[in-house]
C-alpha cells in the first residue's frame, strides 16, 4: 500500500521528514567512512608498495653497475686487439657482445644528447652567408631549403648531429671550399654529453627468433 503524504497529519509529516532526514544523513556518514577506509587501505597499499619497487630498482642499479664493472677488463682488451684510441672508445655509444654460437648477446651503451659549445654560431653564421650569395633560380631555391632544413634545430633549440652529418655529405658532393670550412666549422663545435647509461640483453629463442631479454617492467 503506497503511503499517500495528503492523508498524512502534520505530526506525521514531522516523523517521516526526520526519518528521511536521519536517513540520508546516515547514508552520508557510511559513505564518508567507506570513502576514509579507501583512503587509509590506499595510502598503506601505496607506500608498501613503493618500498618494494624502491628495493628492485636499488637491485636493478647494483645489477648495471656490476655489469659494467664486470666488461672492463673485456672493453680493455677490445681496444688493445682492434687498436681503438680512447678518443674512439669514448665516441662509441655502445658495446655488443655476443657468444660464438650467436645465441646471446649483451649491449652496454650511455645514452647521448647532441650538445655544441658557443662556436657553432660561427659555423652557422658562414652557411647563412653562402647561401645569400647562390643563384636565385628554382634549382638554388630547392638547395636553399634542404640545407635550411638541415640547419634547423629541436623543439629545444639544439641542432641535430644526424642533420649536420648529412649536411657535412652535402657540402661535400657540392664541392665548395667556403660551405665545406663553415660546415666543418659547425661539425667541430660538437660536444656530444653523456647521460644515463643502459644495459640491454638479446637471445635467439627456440625458434631461432632475436628476442630481447625483459629488463624493465613495461617490457615483462
Amino acid at each position: 500500500m503506497e503511503l499517500d503524504i495528503k492523508n498524512l497529519t502534520d505530526e506525521q509529516r514531522r516523523t517521516l521528514k526526520a526519518q528521511l532526514e536521519a536517513e540520508e544523513k546516515a547514508q552520508k556518514e557510511k559513505e564518508r567512512r567507506e570513502r576514509e577506509t579507501y583512503e587509509q587501505l590506499k595510502d598503506a597499499q601505496v607506500r608498501v608498495t613503493f618500498r618494494e619497487l624502491q628495493n628492485i630498482s636499488s637491485m636493478l642499479e647494483h645489477a648495471k653497475l656490476k655489469v659494467f664493472r664486470d666488461f672492463e677488463a673485456i672493453l680493455a682488451m677490445k681496444k688493445e686487439l682492434f687498436g681503438l684510441t680512447e678518443d674512439r672508445m669514448l665516441e662509441q655509444e655502445s658495446h655488443t657482445f655476443t657468444t660464438s654460437d650467436g645465441s646471446m648477446s649483451i649491449i652496454i651503451g650511455h645514452n647521448v644528447i647532441d650538445s655544441w659549445d658557443e662556436t657553432v654560431s660561427v659555423g652557422i653564421q658562414k652557411v647563412n652567408q653562402w647561401l645569400t650569395r647562390l643563384a636565385r633560380d628554382e634549382e638554388s631555391a630547392v638547395l636553399v631549403g634542404l640545407i635550411r632544413d638541415l640547419l634547423k634545430p629541436n623543439k629545444d633549440g639544439v641542432l641535430k648531429a644526424n642533420r649536420i652529418l648529412d649536411l657535412s655529405k652535402k657540402a661535400s658532393e657540392l664541392g665548395d671550399p667556403e660551405l665545406i670550412e663553415a660546415v666543418e666549422l659547425i661539425r667541430d663545435a660538437y660536444r656530444p654529453t653523456r647521460t644515463s647509461t643502459y644495459v640491454k640483453a638479446r637471445y635467439v629463442d627456440e625458434y631461432g627468433r632475436k628476442q630481447w631479454l625483459a629488463l624493465s617492467m613495461s617490457a615483462v
